[in-house]
């Protein structure tokens, strides 16, 4: 698959998250022209509770009649979000007050349709209602919402799950999701797992000792949260990457890996992997790009070399990172001058792009 279409395919599921939260919002309010009305008096009555020292039974009843109503839960939501801003510290214990009354209203929103069901864990990711204490009940809760179609209940219950912050959660999460087969693009879990409350250790820890049980997109969102996060999985990616058994993907994450952290043992294996002749060329265009952080005079070469590949991605690539080495043009005036046009046209394009930003440097 092209990596544009990746892309593409990315941002058209960002963007209806978005939408998807924006509507619901204006569905909610738009049924319930009182919203204001009603944060207005939640205002009133949970200032009340954060002058005292904790809050009161009376209250917490309070909450658990009210908030069943998705309306009234969209304007609590509103009264949160306002005085968050002003007493940040105060809603906090205030939350951490009230986090039985979110367990009682864990069954009342499973049994609510799929936009009210993933509104509520939404909100407990919103204001890490259960951060750091992993409730079973409400764990269960969340592991039915990952299982389910809908791909907004997934995405707000691994959200939830994100924030809470416990581990195994995570990991029994994941093993839901490829079980039950539902397309969840790997950008969201990367970026999800990136968003991890709890200790990130015992996640990574988690991750490389259930590895093997994944599917190979799940496998491959991992690597890239690897990627993303730390320097520390360089003996790991390694063997992926030197795995020929290994599938094409993971290994192709495992080069993108050294291309971020430099790893002196995974030199050597970028040279084989780049000149290996029975590999698919993808395998030359993201070992030149791993290669600009290598700085040798073999690497040099063999990306000079690379500039009269005949396409167009292995070039691009190998100018990049000749670049990014300090090579300069100057250097490779033999490239220009000589007979290969792909490798000219290459640098031709790379030096007129660098004198662009440069104007629109000085411009600015």
């Amino acid at each position: 698959m092209k990596v544009e279409t990746l892309i593409y395919a990315y941002l058209a599921v960002c963007v209806s998250m978005i939408l998807f939260n924006i509507v619901c919002i204006f569905i909610f309010r738009k049924k319930d022209k009182n919203i204001k009305k009603r944060s207005i008096d939640f205002t009133d009555i949970i200032e009340a509770q954060l002058d005292e020292q904790t809050v009161d039974e009376k209250h917490k009843s309070f909450l658990r009649k009210k908030l069943k109503k998705i309306n009234h839960m969209m304007a609590f939501d509103e009264t949160l979000e306002k005085l968050y801003a002003e007493r940040p510290n105060d809603i906090k214990k205030y939350i951490a007050d009230i986090s039985s009354v979110f367990v009682f209203l864990t069954f009342k929103y499973n049994e609510k349709n799929h936009i009210q069901a993933a509104y509520f864990p939404y909100i407990i990711k919103k204001y890490h209602v259960f951060k750091g204490s992993g409730i079973p009940i409400v764990l269960d809760s969340l592991m039915e919402l990952v299982k389910e179609e809908n791909m907004y209940c997934r995405e707000n219950a691994l959200q939830a799950l994100y924030s809470i912050g416990d581990a195994g959660s995570v990991i029994e999460a994941l093993k839901l999701l490829d079980r039950a087969e539902n397309f969840h693009h790997g950008k969201m879990i990367t970026d999800g797992l990136l968003c991890f409350s709890g200790p990130v250790d015992e996640l990574n820890r988690q991750l490389w000792e259930n590895f093997d049980a994944f599917s190979g997109a799940l496998k491959q969102a991992i690597l890239d949260y690897f990627r993303f996060s730390s320097g520390d999985h360089c003996e790991k990616m390694l063997q992926i990457m030197t795995d020929g058994g290994e599938n094409q993907e993971l290994r192709f994450s495992a080069i993108r890996y050294f291309a971020k952290y430099h790893y002196e043992p995974a030199l050597a294996h970028l040279y084989s992997l780049a000149t290996d002749d029975a590999l698919v060329w993808e395998y030359r265009a993201i070992a030149a790009s791993a290669l600009g952080n290598y700085s040798a005079a073999q690497t040099e070469m063999l990306l000079k070399e690379f500039l009269c590949d005949p396409n167009w991605f292995v070039r691009y690539n190998a100018a990049d990172s000749l670049e990014r080495l300090g090579v300069h043009y100057e250097e490779m005036i033999d490239i220009f001058e000589g007979r290969d046009r792909y490798a000219a046209e290459m640098l031709r394009y790379r030096f007129d792009r660098k004198k662009l930003k440069e104007t629109e440097g000085m411009q600015v």
